[in-house]
């Protein structure tokens, strides 16, 4: 039975509030990049140390048992009560300033259309004391670390909407198919790919999305993995592979002839950016107004974007 609560105690609740949110071990060894015997080792742990079953899992799937979902609820409540503790003993604490951590995905300072530059700007000046982390993670671990309570505000391109998080729209990214110099669709018409040949060309895989295998239902049979842009963008220009990079991102390589686009009049799309923070938490004074900044931001780059159009 448990009766005090350490930090490996918190720490495995944590995994385990990740599975549920995930929907099973399988979806959330990949978030977690963890291994199904240790996910399976850390929830029968902390089961054997709360002294009864919280799931059931197997060839029927993963279900929460009554006691497994109770204790996901409490677990949600007790995150809640440490945000709140920890507000309130800084806000005693005068000549302590606010401190925001926020995380972001990689490579979109050339994209027009993100407005975290002038949203940080427009911040700064309304709360100059502030104190900011700003890192780059890949759109899996962002989530989790918001869920988590690491950042307090994420932005990204993520599949699909979590319990545990809100989600606010902010902008698109156009995607579109590459293929490096020396790869052998580099010098053919758009109008001679088929389908067939795409799919059966190795592709750069997003390693953390498990659905960025299917853009518009191509079926990619082979593929190597990547965990970030630079790392896809790479393995499209050394010719081997296929891949899809954001426009914004790879114009520079394909003004310098390294990379060209495949036939983006048909096999182009756009990837929807959101920021996320979590569901239940009540905004600290500086995370209110970031995020306002966010959405101010998020408007003047609309405006600024049709008036060019």
């Amino acid at each position: 039975m448990l009766t005090n609560l350490s930090d490996v105690d918190l720490r495995k609740l944590r995994i385990f509030c990740t599975i549920v949110e995930a929907g099973g071990f399988t979806a959330a060894q990949v978030r977690l990049n963890t291994s199904l015997p240790r996910l399976s080792t850390l929830v029968r742990d902390l089961e054997i140390r709360l002294g009864y079953s919280l799931c059931r899992r197997g060839k029927s799937g993963f279900q929460l048992s009554e006691q497994g979902a109770q204790t996901y609820a409490a677990a949600q409540e007790l995150y809640a009560d440490i945000d709140r503790f920890h507000r309130r003993v800084v806000m005693l604490n005068e000549k302590y300033p606010e401190f925001l951590q926020i995380g972001s995905v990689d490579n979109l300072l050339s994209l027009d259309q993100a407005p975290l530059p002038q949203a940080l700007a427009s911040f700064r000046l309304v709360s100059p004391s502030t104190r900011i982390d700003l890192q780059v993670m890949r759109a899996d671990e962002l989530e989790q670390a918001v869920l988590e309570g690491r950042l307090h505000l994420a932005i990204g391109c993520f599949n699909h909407q979590l319990s545990g998080l809100h989600y606010q729209a902010l902008f698109e990214e156009e995607q579109n198919l590459y293929c490096g110099r020396g790869h052998p669709f580099f010098a053919r018409p758009d109008e001679h790919f088929t389908d067939e040949e795409i799919g059966a060309a190795d592709y750069v895989d997003r390693g953390y999305m498990l659905e960025s295998r299917r853009p518009h239902k191509l079926r990619f049979g082979n593929s190597v993995s990547a965990f970030s842009m630079e790392a896809i963008a790479t393995l499209i220009a050394s010719g081997t592979c296929i891949g899809y990079l954001p426009t914004h991102y790879a114009d520079i390589w394909v003004a310098r002839g390294m990379l060209r686009v495949i036939a983006p009049q048909r096999l182009r799309y756009n990837a929807a950016f959101h920021s996320i923070t979590r569901q239940g938490q009540v905004p600290t004074e500086s995370l209110a107004k970031l995020m306002q900044a966010l959405q101010a931001a998020k408007h003047s780059v609309t405006l600024k974007s049709s008036s060019r159009a």
